[in-house]
């Protein structure tokens, strides 16, 4: 599907619709240069950034819901979500990718430290925004146990 075909279908998510992905679904996080080193990717990738400026977290770690795209293998959903991310002014640059995550796998993992929510919250500019929230107090547990269920990682820029 095309990012204007996916436009259209924008009516189906209101914005203050937030609710939570279905546990068979799957999630990409965009992951910097800065955060990969070969095949590894820094657990940092899944950290919640905290906002210095306003003494509070982020709403959550920010992804996009794959089957939003409605294609039948992750793979194919990274040319529009490359094209969505770039359109909102962030670099996608060559040596970036996109992490693939099983929402239950991720849920499973943070269980350890806390019960985590991962929810749509689809943006004006980007129907298949969703976040990852409530583990703010465990940061850096949770950061680390996602890094270790990333089923793939794919090139931003295939």
């Amino acid at each position: 599907r095309t990012l204007d075909s996916l436009r259209q279908d924008d009516r189906r998510f209101p914005r203050v619709m937030m609710a939570e992905l279905d546990n068979a679904h799957h999630f990409f996080r965009h992951i910097k240069k800065a955060w990969t080193e070969g095949d590894f990717i820094d657990p940092a990738a899944f950290r919640i950034r905290y906002l210095v400026e306003q003494s509070r977290y982020e709403d959550g770690l920010s992804i996009n819901w794959v089957e939003y795209f409605a294609n039948s293998i992750p793979e194919a959903a990274d040319a529009p979500l490359r094209e969505l991310l770039e359109r909102k002014g962030r670099k996608v640059g060559g040596q970036s990718k996109f992490a693939l995550l099983k929402v239950s796998d991720a849920k499973t993992a943070a269980a350890q430290y806390v019960d985590i929510a991962i929810v749509h919250d689809p943006e004006e500019n980007d129907p298949s925004h969703a976040l990852v929230r409530g583990y703010e107090a465990y940061n850096d547990q949770v950061a680390e146990e996602l890094g270790k269920v990333v089923l793939a990682a794919y090139s931003a820029r295939s």
